[in-house]
């Protein structure tokens, strides 16, 4: 009786003891191992050492935002690997200078087209007297500042798109498929939301949207069932070859 008593304290004990040895190694992992500290401990320090700023010069209401940005930015990095890919693209490669030069590019054409969108908007409506709430919700307004958007942001994803595309195909990596259709979506979207600012700007009917819809969607799935032939051909011919 007192046997069995004893071994079942001392495995108890044995798996206390484990967990605390595996605890305290995924601390240090936290403290010194760059792949975990950046985000644990780094995201952390800045959001502390802006507020402890804030603090001293008495401006903590206007810096909460800009810590909740902060905390959101990084868990939106985090989330979606941002950094890996970032850090997987500008390595010292033909490919990852292609997708360096690209994203950099398109980032600010995307950027860029914010501006262009603003200065397409008449003037008159900026001037209205109809308050901020609004312009904002002015169907005419947000139909002419998309409409300015709209090429010059199409203009930076298809350069992001075409860089990964042509890194891909340099590289090697059989990826070549999904990398064009995601530029033939792209391509057939823009006719679809190109009417759709027109609706909103000249109030014209909805069912003008229907033509462009239906053709984006009829290239989109041509253009898959066509990419999706050659690469079964391509795979059942290197299976043979084999």
């Amino acid at each position: 009786m007192f046997y069995s008593v004893q071994r079942v304290v001392m495995k108890v004990s044995r798996s206390v003891e484990y967990s605390y040895a595996v605890f305290g190694k995924y601390l240090k992992m936290i403290a010194y191992d760059s792949r975990y500290s950046k985000f644990f401990l780094g995201v952390p320090g800045i959001l502390l050492l802006i507020g402890g700023i804030a603090s001293v010069f008495g401006i903590t209401t206007e810096i909460f935002a800009v810590l909740v940005s902060i905390l959101g930015g990084a868990f939106l990095i985090r989330a979606f690997d941002i950094d890996r890919v970032w850090s997987s693209w500008s390595k010292p490669t033909p490919m990852g200078f292609i997708r360096m030069f690209t994203m950099v590019a398109g980032g600010l054409l995307i950027l860029s087209s914010v501006p262009a969108g603003v200065a397409s908007i008449d003037s008159e409506l900026i001037g209205a007297d109809t308050g901020f709430v609004g312009k904002l919700t002015d169907q005419v307004i947000i139909g002419q500042f998309v409409a300015g958007v709209l090429p010059i942001l199409w203009t930076g994803l298809g350069a992001i798109f075409a860089g990964t595309l042509l890194s891909n195909w340099i590289g090697g990596v059989p990826r070549q498929i999904s990398d064009i259709l995601r530029i033939i979506v792209l391509i057939a979207l823009y006719p679809t939301i190109y009417q759709f600012t027109n609706i909103m700007i000249s109030d014209v009917s909805s069912f003008t949207l229907i033509p462009p819809l239906l053709g984006g969607l009829a290239a989109t799935l041509v253009s898959a069932t066509i990419l999706f032939k050659k690469y079964r051909k391509h795979k059942d011919q290197e299976m043979v070859s084999d």
